[in-house]
């Protein structure tokens, strides 16, 4: 089986930072999700102004360690934590800042969508995600 390569939400941003979400099973990748920095940035900064306590991705992002740091992809050890994370900022916040959201930064609600399908998808297919910093 082919990898399948989602470059939606970086097209257009070629030679910028980019962020993939890499997803893998029995250590072959299976699908990858290649995001602009600019947009996953703002996304995971708009959670942590939202977030009573930071932990997890959005600590890793907090701090610029994880996948800043390491060369390798870096394993998101904890995907339901993740997609907890994602799911809340989406239901509280994003339906309440859908105007401004929709007026700066109109791709941040598809994003956030594909990013919850990606990794429910790879956690229903127990698979392992990886960020990595391009």
């Amino acid at each position: 089986m082919d990898r399948i390569r989602d470059s939606e939400f970086y097209e257009g941003f070629e030679g910028e930072g980019e962020i993939d979400l890499i997803y893998k099973k029995e250590g072959k990748e299976i699908k990858r999700l290649e995001i602009w920095y600019g947009y996953f940035s703002k996304l995971l900064n708009k959670m942590i102004q939202n977030e009573m306590e930071i932990e997890g991705l959005l600590y890793e992002h907090s701090i610029h360690a994880g996948w800043y740091e390491d060369e390798e992809p870096w394993e998101i050890m904890d995907v339901n934590q993740a997609i907890t994370q994602f799911k809340n900022y989406k239901e509280k916040k994003l339906t309440e800042n859908k105007r401004e959201m929709s007026e700066i930064w109109p791709e941040i609600p598809k994003v956030l969508e594909r990013i919850l399908e990606f990794l429910e998808e790879a956690k229903e297919n127990n698979g392992k995600v990886y960020i990595e910093y391009l």
